[in-house]
C-alpha cells in the first residue's frame, strides 16, 4: 500500500512513518525546506520517499498524493500563543483545504484527517464528552482550538460530498519520539524539577502507540465521515504531574493553581510574550482552559475500531528515559 503522509517530520508523523514502514507499507512523506534535519534523515533511513513542499503550497501536494492508496493528514501548527494564530490559519485551515482539493484532483484513496480533542469541546464539569458533542470552545479565544475545529469542518463537509475521509481526534499524546511535541516539553520540565504546579481541571492523556493503532484502524475500518476520539486515561491535571514525576523517579505534590488566577496569568504571559522564544513551552492560551475538563469517552474507539489503550505509565517512563538520553532533563 502506498501511503502519503503530511506532518511526517513532527512528533506524531515521524512515529507513524516508522510504524508504517515496519508494516511494509510504502511511505511518501511531505517535507519542508525548514524541516528538522534529523527528522528528514530518519525518514530517509526508514526508506520513505520524500517530496519537498508544504501544505500551504497547493502545487506541491499533487505529487505527494498522486497514486496514493491512503493519505494521512497529520500536518498542523500546534501551539497556545497569540503570535501563532496566522500560521495556524495558513497551515491548519488553508492547508487542509489545499490537501482536500489535491486528493480530489488526484483521485487518491482514503483520507485520514488527524484532528484533535480541541475540535470536540470542553466541559465545566467532569462530564465525559464524545464524538457527538457540540463544539463550544470558541470562548477561549485560542487559535489552536479554533483552527482545528475549522479544519475538521472542511473535512466533514468533503465527506458529506462523497470524499472517502475519516476523522480521528487524539487527546494529549505522550510517549518517546525523535521530534519533541508539547507533551515532550512538559515531561522534560517536570522530570527536571522545573515544574511543580498544576492548575485545576482535567485532561485526557493517551500513549503514542494507542494513537498509532487508532489511525491505522480508522484507515482500515473507520466509517466514512465519522470521527473517532483516540484517548486514554482521564486525569486531573495535578495527577498527570504526579504521574510524570513518578516516571522520573520523583515524588511530587504539585502546588495548586486556582482557576480564578487564569485571567491574570494569561495577561501576564501576553505582556512578556514578545520576549519569549518561539521554542519555549510558554502557553498563555491554555490559561483560559484552567478549571475546565477535557475528559472524553473512548467507547467508539474501542467498539468500532477495536483499539485498546496501552500502558500510560510505561509510556511516560519511556519518554523520560529518552529525554534523559538526549540530555534534556
Amino acid at each position: 500500500m502506498k501511503v502519503a503522509l503530511t506532518g511526517a517530520t513532527g512528533f506524531l508523523g515521524l512515529a507513524l512513518a516508522e510504524r508504517l514502514r515496519a508494516e511494509g507499507q510504502a511511505v511518501t512523506a511531505l517535507v519542508r525546506r525548514t524541516s528538522v534535519p534529523a527528522a528528514r534523515a530518519a525518514l530517509l533511513g526508514l526508506g520513505a520517499t520524500l517530496v519537498e513542499g508544504d501544505v500551504t503550497d497547493p502545487a506541491s501536494l499533487l505529487p505527494l498524493v498522486r497514486g496514493a492508496d491512503l493519505v494521512v493528514h497529520a500536518a498542523a501548527v500546534i501551539g497556545y500563543r497569540r503570535r501563532l494564530a496566522p500560521p495556524m490559519q495558513r497551515v491548519n485551515v488553508d492547508g487542509t483545504r489545499n490537501l482536500l482539493e489535491a486528493v480530489r484532483t488526484a483521485g487518491a484513496g482514503r483520507l485520514v484527517h488527524v484532528s484533535s480533542i480541541a475540535a470536540v469541546g470542553i466541559s465545566p464539569s467532569r462530564t465525559l464528552l464524545d464524538e457527538d458533542t457540540r463544539w463550544n470552545a470558541g470562548f477561549l479565544c485560542a487559535a489552536y482550538f479554533d483552527t482545528k475545529h475549522a479544519a475538521e469542518q472542511l473535512v466533514a463537509a468533503a465527506a458529506r460530498d462523497g470524499l472517502d475521509a475519516v476523522i480521528v481526534n487524539p487527546s494529549a499524546i505522550y510517549g518517546p519520539a525523535l521530534v519533541p511535541g508539547n507533551s515532550s516539553r512538559l515531561v522534560a520540565q517536570i522530570a527536571a524539577g522545573r515544574l511543580r504546579a498544576a492548575p485545576e481541571g482535567g485532561i485526557n492523556v493517551v500513549p503514542l502507540p494507542t494513537v498509532l493503532d487508532g489511525i491505522l484502524a480508522a484507515a482500515r475500518i473507520g466509517q466514512r465521515g465519522r470521527r473517532y476520539i483516540l484517548g486514554g486515561e482521564n486525569l486531573e491535571l495535578r495527577e498527570l504531574v504526579v504521574r510524570v514525576a513518578r516516571a522520573a523517579g520523583r515524588e511530587l505534590r504539585p502546588w495548586p493553581v486556582p482557576s480564578a488566577a487564569a485571567p491574570l496569568l494569561r495577561a501576564a504571559m501576553e505582556a512578556v510574550e514578545p520576549l519569549v522564544p518561539a521554542s519555549a513551552w510558554f502557553t498563555p492560551d491554555l490559561c483560559a482552559a484552567f478549571g475546565w475538563w477535557l475528559w472524553y469517552d473512548t467507547t467508539r474507539m474501542t467498539r468500532e475500531l477495536g483499539v485498546r489503550v496501552t500502558d500510560l505509565d510505561a509510556c511516560l517512563a519511556a519518554a523520560v528515559a529518552q529525554w534523559r538520553r538526549d540530555g534534556r532533563c
